[in-house]
């Protein structure tokens, strides 16, 4: 459903508390806050062991409205647009010419890794969610483990209370593992960003329009393999300083919020290192590490 209307973003900040369904930006509508290991382990570990949903997860280190479920691609609309543009287009097209404006970026990866092109972006964008930060996708994991140990960092001392996202898929079509659906949806992409301020108040209309979402599970490399990797597209929308309606997202996937707090957080930490140690913080981004941890593990229970 789009909305039409003047948009302040200081506004928006402003009133977040009273936005209704229609208007959720951070996905508070299915917010549920786990304050105890016994919830945790009833709403999140649970279905997570049955595995009998297709459920992905995501941890967040924090509970901000400055840190939004969004590609990282629109984390620097400097890099997407001269700052006095008031918006601009992302399409394949848009995405390609990004690249490529990297210098000898796009070369490298193609005497590295190979063909690039509009009809050929998911292995470039996914190289580039990975080793340069930058792309339409959001990074998920099948492992519950993975997403705490993203959203907790290996500590035992907290200050703020970290995010767990689960997104469980409700219509398989918006789910694929076929690299030509992939690269289908990324050839259609269109998303247009805005670049607002305090300034354009009164002045300017935007039509507010929700994204669907589209989950692609397709490896392409030892480190998405390794953390169980999955890539969130968000699509067709307008995005808005940062922020989104959230209602179609919802509607073809379900998307919840956990706010996990921080009185429990050394407990959950404790419970990768003892669960899963090769996805402790300090295995994560170290393969070799992970893999010698598992090995030892396994020994140990011999």
């Amino acid at each position: 459903m789009a909305e039409l209307f003047k948009f302040d973003v200081m506004d928006t900040l402003g009133s977040l508390d009273e936005l209704d369904d229609e208007l959720d930006y951070d996905f508070s509508i299915t917010e549920k806050h786990v304050d105890s290991i016994e919830k945790f382990n009833d709403l999140l570990l649970a279905p997570y062991l049955e595995k009998d949903k297709l459920i992905f997860y995501r941890g967040e280190r924090i509970n901000s409205l400055r840190r939004p479920l969004i590609p990282t691609l629109f984390r620097d609309k400097g890099s997407l647009m001269d700052l006095n543009e008031k918006y601009v287009d992302i399409t394949s097209d848009y995405l390609l010419d990004f690249y490529k404006s990297y210098g000898e970026y796009y070369n490298l990866f193609r005497s590295a890794f190979g063909y690039a092109e509009k009809y050929h972006m998911y292995d470039l964008c996914a190289f580039s969610q990975h080793y340069i930060g930058c792309s339409p996708f959001i990074d998920l994991t099948k492992s519950i483990y993975v997403a705490l140990s993203f959203g907790l960092k290996g500590k035992m001392e907290f200050t703020d209370d970290p995010i767990l996202y689960t997104i469980e898929i409700k219509d398989p079509a918006n789910y694929t593992q076929d690299r030509v659906t992939a690269e289908c949806w990324l050839h259609n992409y269109n998303v247009r960003v805005y670049n607002l301020n305090k300034e354009d108040k009164g002045k300017i209309s935007v039509e507010r329009t929700s994204p669907e979402a589209r989950l692609i599970d397709i490896a392409n490399n030892d480190r998405m393999k390794f953390q169980q990797g999955v890539f969130l597209l968000l699509d067709n929308f307008n995005l808005v300083n940062k922020l989104y309606l959230t209602r179609k997202v919802r509607s073809s996937v379900n998307i919840s919020k956990y706010i996990l707090s921080k009185e429990i957080c050394p407990e959950l930490t404790a419970l990768v290192r003892k669960e899963a140690p090769w996805y402790d913080f300090a295995n994560l981004l170290d393969i070799e590490s992970g893999i010698r941890i598992a090995i030892e593990s396994n020994r140990s229970d011999l």
